[in-house]
């Protein structure tokens, strides 16, 4: 899937959840993926992908356990 563009199936990047439970931070060998706290999120904050680190492996999309994350 190398060279692909992602997105996020909810909020062109931005997605509700904990960072403590989110593996696609970890697994983001480019640091792509970052946790963002924010009280006005229903979960206390979001994950926030930076498309000028991703490269487009699909590896992030793999590890989300809420499947948040799509390649296309």
């Amino acid at each position: 899937m190398g060279g692909g563009r992602c997105e996020t199936s909810y909020f062109k990047g931005e997605i509700s959840c904990t960072g403590n439970i989110c593996k696609a931070i970890i697994a983001c060998l480019n640091h792509a993926i970052s946790y963002v706290e924010d009280d006005d999120e229903p979960l206390g904050g979001r994950i926030e992908i930076d498309y000028a680190k991703c490269t487009g492996c699909g590896t992030c999309a793999k590890e989300c356990c809420g499947m948040a994350i799509i390649m296309e």
